[in-house]
């Protein structure tokens, strides 16, 4: 793998920078916004880290080895789709030709046939380049004659009887051209399954106005497209942003880039589900609401715990907390201290029977809250333990605590794996820790459940935030 750092002015013209360099399927590793100077005399850049395989290098130096010279400039300005689009027509060719010189090799290889003029005038001459006879003085048939010398040629330019060929030549010349044939084949294979998924999700849906404008057939839509996925969007869900601002603006409002990001603002919020897990709640109701926090480990759930119970106690809601976490020594200490600052009481349950007590004990607060011991995903066996502690309760809701430092991937599994606990919502914290946001978009998309709330530091009560639309609608798009 290939990894370079580019710097520009913008961010867009890093990203030029970057699909120039190192091609379509280059992948940002990192960006960071860099400031030289002081005061007015100061001077902005933004720096990308970006990545390519070497296959992806190689691709992308083949193809540019066989571009026609005039052509070679056109192909650096063009969009990473549509770079990638030439790759593969380059290789279907490449192949096409390749084959080309294995059939003919076998033909060759029988008697001289009297009907290969009449064969060869049955195909299109000018539109099916071919190579040339082979000579006996050439026993292999490589890749520049394969695929390089052959290019412009017509069939009008070679004889109807073919040239004498030597016994040993056809044999050598197809086992050279069919081993060719399987590497283009592979390399055409990986390019297609590679590019699958992003056509079918770049495909604008047919309908009025938009019949004529592709997700990228204006520079803003494209800038805007980049934008989202370098803050972290999942391109999947960028993709379909950006086909719906298209839609939305038409093909003279897409032209403009403040609109094409106001539009895919709008988009965000109107895609994102918002909930409060203390809405509905009244004081008094002789019923406490019971709430517990689920997630993996090291998310932040005691903390987080603590500050919903600030959030429930400025409400004016009498809330009660009950640690089942004892796994981690420190966790029942926490939660004790927390209790006493608060002043709200504490119980902790080791086992269905204290959990069923603890409750009981908490029969005239308003709200319970239950912190329970942070488990991996990969362990099933420690999730249903902790489930089946929580289904003693029938009026147990969970919160699913997630960090938004963790990959999108890590985060999807992790949801999924969590929905064991049917969770009502997202908490995700650490949004202190981190330079993008996407994943605040993503995961909501990816599990269909609604934000709760957001926490951007250690501090009790202050560092927490009920989630909110444009909230999430300023991070992704760095507003």
């Amino acid at each position: 793998m290939e990894v370079k750092k580019f710097e520009a002015p913008t961010l867009q013209e890093a990203l030029e920078t970057v699909k120039r360099e190192l091609g379509p399927e280059a992948i940002i590793l990192q960006t960071k916004k860099n400031k030289r100077g002081f005061g007015l005399m100061s001077k902005a850049s933004v720096e990308v880290t970006a990545a390519v395989s070497d296959r992806s290098m190689t691709k992308k130096k083949v193809t540019e080895s066989r571009l026609p010279a005039d052509s070679a400039g056109r192909y650096a300005q063009m969009s990473a789709t549509r770079q990638a689009d030439v790759q593969e027509e380059m290789m279907e060719k490449a192949l096409e030709r390749a084959a080309t010189v294995t059939r003919d090799s076998v033909q060759l290889s029988s008697a001289p046939r009297p009907k290969t003029a009449v064969r060869y005038a049955e195909i299109d001459a000018e539109s099916v380049p071919v190579p040339a006879p082979v000579a006996a003085s050439r026993p292999q048939v490589g890749r520049d004659a394969a695929v390089g010398a052959a290019a412009g040629r017509s069939l009008n330019s070679y004889s109807a009887a073919p040239a004498p060929v030597s016994a040993s030549q056809p044999a050598a010349a197809s086992s050279a051209s069919n081993e060719e044939v399987r590497a283009l084949r592979r390399m055409i294979e990986d390019l297609k399954a590679q590019q699958e998924e992003f056509r079918s999700q770049s495909a604008i849906p047919a309908g009025a106005h938009v019949a004529d404008v592709g997700a990228f057939s204006t520079p803003a839509l494209q800038e805007a497209f980049d934008q989202v996925v370098v803050n972290g969007v999942d391109k999947r869900f960028a993709l379909g942003l950006i086909r719906q601002a298209a839609f939305e603006l038409g093909p003279e409002g897409s032209k403009s880039l403040e609109a094409v990001q106001d539009q895919i603002a709008e988009e965000i919020i109107r895609n994102i589900e918002i909930a409060s897990p203390l809405e509905g709640i009244v004081p008094g109701s002789g019923a406490p609401a019971v709430i517990g926090l689920v997630g993996p480990t090291g998310v932040g759930k005691t903390t987080t715990l603590a500050k919903i119970a600030s959030q429930a106690i400025r409400k004016g809601l009498r809330v009660g907390l009950i640690n089942l976490d004892h796994v981690k020594a420190s966790a029942f200490d926490q939660l004790a201290t927390f209790s006493r600052i608060l002043n709200v009481p504490f119980r902790s349950a080791q086992s269905v029977d204290d959990l069923t007590f603890a409750i009981r004990d908490f029969q005239a607060l308003d709200l319970v809250l239950v912190d329970t011991t942070g488990r991996s995903q990969r362990d099933p066996e420690s999730l249903k333990e902790i489930q089946s502690m929580l289904d003693t309760v029938p009026t147990m809701k969970t919160v699913l605590v997630l960090s938004a430092t963790t990959r999108d991937a890590e985060l999807y599994d992790m949801a999924s794996r969590f929905s064991v606990f049917r969770p009502q919502g997202l908490v995700f914290s650490k949004l202190d820790e981190t330079t993008l946001y996407g994943v605040l978009y993503n995961v909501p998309q990816k599990v269909r459940l609604p934000l709760l709330y957001f926490t951007t530091g250690q501090k009790i009560p202050d560092d927490i935030e009920e989630a909110s639309k444009d909230r999430v609608a300023a991070l992704v798009m760095d507003l």
